[in-house]
Formats: structure tokens, C-alpha cells, sequence
């Protein structure tokens, strides 16, 4: 009950919460990485930590992954097109303001799973949403449905990075992607690098390994991905291609569906 009360708390705050209305934020950067390093993204390349609390910013070293040329690669065919993009890990909409400016006619759905939101847009629906929780995952699919947006050109995952997380989201989501369309897994090997996102087992295949079982249609075992998922992503995954960013731990892979 407790936990219900201060949702609804959150969420109620959230609501009444001043925001960054996009709409009326007029931009004239035109590359995305200048977007993304402009709103404090760290998908950037040269983006200050947004996560120091110092007051003296002694610890607000350069933390840019560099991702917007592998973006720009995968992504400039849907620049100006109609599409429909959903982020999986949004914090406080830094990389969501970003691609609002970069895809002048998309519609973005967001989903976190806190209240720090700091934009707003006719063209964004920020929905709160704990992708381990069953529930939350249909009330999100049922406003999907209501927009009639069941299915998306791109989703991004940017969420837990924790191991885990990032097969369970694959499952849940990938069949959301249209056909010629992208789900992406940002720092897919994060897990290797920070302990507590590491809750891989001694037999669980590395994320790379995964991907490599993937493309050359292998089944493998997997406590996540089950026969019938792989089966399905042989049959509609045209191609995989992962990249090296700036930092130690920066890598992204682009899934395409056929």
C-alpha cells in the first residue's frame, strides 16, 4: 500500500511539474551529435558526468560514448520520414529532446521507470513503466494500441544495462519493430565492467556471443531466449552490426529487421 501511495505521489507531482516544452524550443544544430552533447546526453561525445553530485564538479569528467556517427550511419534513411522511435531508459529525456529535433516527423514514446522527466511535446508520450513488471509492460501495450502505434520503426534500449534486463527487453520488444526497422542495444557490455549489472550465470553466453549465434542462425541455450524466440529472430533479422564508441565500455549494437 505503501508503495501505491507514493507512486501515486510521484505521479501526481509529475504531472503538475513544470517541463521543457519542445515544441516551442527552436534549434539550429543540425548534426546529432551537437543534439545530443546541447542537452547533456551521454550518447555524445564530449558530455559532462550528469550524475555528479559534487558540488564543486571535480568529478565531472568527459563521459561521452560517441554514439551519434553510428546513429547517423543506421539512422539518416528515417531522418525526415513519418517513423515512430521508442526508448527504453529515458532518466530525464536528455537523448529524447535530442532525437525530437533530429527526426522533425516523429512521433517518440518513452518509457522509465521514475518521474524525472523534463520535457513535454505533442509528439512525445512519456509513459512510466517498470519493464520487469508484467503489468506495467500491458498498460504500456494498451496505450501503444489506443495510438495505434502497435508496431515501431526504431526502439532504442538504454535502460538497466543490467544483463538480464537487456535479453528480457529484446524478447519483450523486438516483434514491436516493423520490418526495415532497428532495435538498439546501447552498452550491451556494461555488465562486464560494472558488477552489480552482471547477473549472467557461469553458462550464459557473453551478449557479443549472442549475437554472433544470431546471424549464423545457431541455436544456443539461453535462460531468456527460448528455442521459439531465437527461431523467430533467425526468420526476421537481416542484419546485426555492433560498434565501438569513444570510452572503454561504450558499444552499441544495431538489430535490423528484414
Amino acid at each position: 500500500m505503501k508503495k501505491l501511495i507514493l507512486k501515486f505521489y510521484k505521479e501526481l507531482v509529475f504531472k503538475l511539474k513544470k517541463k521543457v516544452d519542445l515544441d516551442l524550443k527552436k534549434i539550429d544544430l543540425i548534426s546529432l551529435n551537437e543534439l545530443f552533447n546541447y542537452f547533456g546526453t551521454d550518447k555524445g561525445s564530449e558530455v559532462k558526468n550528469p550524475y555528479s553530485k559534487n558540488i564543486d564538479n571535480s568529478d565531472k569528467s568527459l563521459i561521452g560514448h560517441g554514439y551519434a556517427k553510428f546513429y547517423e550511419l543506421h539512422f539518416n534513411y528515417f531522418k525526415n520520414r513519418e517513423i515512430k522511435l521508442l526508448e527504453i531508459g529515458t532518466w530525464k529525456g536528455a537523448s529524447v529532446a535530442s532525437f525530437y529535433h533530429y527526426f522533425s516527423n516523429a512521433i517518440i514514446f518513452c518509457l522509465d521507470r521514475n518521474y524525472k522527466f523534463q520535457f513535454k511535446s505533442n509528439r512525445i508520450n512519456f509513459f512510466y513503466c517498470d519493464t520487469r513488471n508484467t503489468n506495467d509492460l500491458k498498460k504500456f501495450e494498451d496505450l501503444l494500441i489506443n495510438k495505434k502505434s502497435e508496431t515501431l520503426d526504431i526502439i532504442i534500449d538504454d535502460a538497466s544495462h543490467i544483463y538480464s534486463d537487456m535479453l528480457n527487453n529484446f524478447k519483450n520488444f523486438f516483434e514491436k519493430v516493423k520490418p526495415g526497422g532497428f532495435y538498439v542495444i546501447e552498452d550491451f557490455n556494461h555488465y562486464k565492467y560494472y558488477s552489480h549489472l552482471n547477473d549472467s550465470s557461469s553458462v550464459s553466453l557473453e551478449i557479443e556471443e549472442i549475437f554472433e549465434h544470431l546471424k549464423s542462425r545457431q541455436i544456443f541455450k539461453s535462460n531468456t531466449l527460448d528455442e521459439d524466440f531465437q527461431h523467430y529472430c533467425f526468420n526476421n533479422i537481416s542484419e546485426i552490426a555492433m560498434h565501438k564508441g569513444i570510452q572503454n565500455d561504450s558499444y552499441i549494437a544495431f538489430i535490423k529487421k528484414k
